[in-house]
């Protein structure tokens, strides 16, 4: 379905949205490589000293680490394989 003329934006608001979204693109991006970053460095001490009970809460929060490092992986072109389904994973880390 083509868009009618009172739909098409302007060329230059056009490219102001697609620039903008490849800039939220783009920093979401280096947030989620830090915070995979920061889920890498914490162990088992560290979730003890935070509170985080061992079990499923902790496999949930390790897989989320694993999806986060595939999608900067995938958006930096060095993604090799994928080990989660995001949705899953998104949606157990949503529900905790």
């Amino acid at each position: 379905m083509a868009l009618t003329e009172l739909q098409i934006p302007t060329k230059d608001n056009f490219y102001a949205k697609l620039k903008n979204a490849a800039t939220q693109m783009n920093n979401l991006m280096s947030t989620w490589t830090e915070m995979a970053e920061l889920l890498e460095m914490m162990g088992t001490a560290d979730l003890d000293a935070m509170g985080v009970a061992a079990g499923q809460v902790r496999i949930d929060i390790v897989d989320f680490r694993i999806l986060m490092q595939e999608v900067v992986a995938f958006y930096d072109g060095t993604s090799t394989a994928q080990t989660n389904v995001p949705e899953t994973v998104v949606n157990k880390i949503r529900s905790l």
